[in-house]
Order: C-alpha cells, then sequence, then structure tokens
C-alpha cells in the first residue's frame, strides 16, 4: 500500500462543507495526534487522481463505535430495507 497523498485543496472543501453539515473538524495538529491505527487502499488511488481520507464520528446512542454489533443495532440505516 502506497503512502496517502492529501490533495489540501480536496481537504479544504471538504472542511468547508463538512463544518456547514456541523461536523466538528479537529485541528491539523490534533489531526496529527490521533492514533491511526487503521489501513486503507486511498493511498494508491491518490497516487492516480487528487484524493483525501474524509474521517469522521458519528455519533449514536451508547457511544458504540463503528465496525461493531453494537453500531450494526443502533445505525439510523439498519431500518432501510
Amino acid at each position: 500500500m502506497a503512502e496517502l497523498k492529501t490533495n489540501a485543496l480536496m481537504a479544504m472543501r471538504y472542511e468547508y462543507y463538512a463544518s456547514k453539515f456541523g461536523i466538528h473538524i479537529p485541528s491539523h495538529r490534533q489531526q496529527e495526534e490521533i492514533d491511526g491505527a487503521a489501513s486503507t487502499d486511498q493511498g494508491n488511488v491518490s497516487y492516480e487522481i487528487p484524493a483525501i481520507q474524509a474521517v469522521y464520528r458519528i455519533e449514536t446512542q451508547g457511544g458504540a463505535d463503528n465496525h461493531t454489533p453494537e453500531f450494526a443495532e443502533v445505525s439510523p440505516t439498519q431500518n432501510l430495507n
């Protein structure tokens, strides 16, 4: 996997529009301090086209983390079928 090449303009646009929807974006310093234990193929993509790795928190009742059965149980999309 290649390291992510973040497109600064795209990141600034994402930050601008996310904030309009009430999504809090941590400062660049705070972002650098976050333990990024996840992996992604987005790095490979970013060498071919401009890209960002947008990350945001989805608040749930009880604070369930994503990618867990608890999150699936409280997810508002569970009843879409």
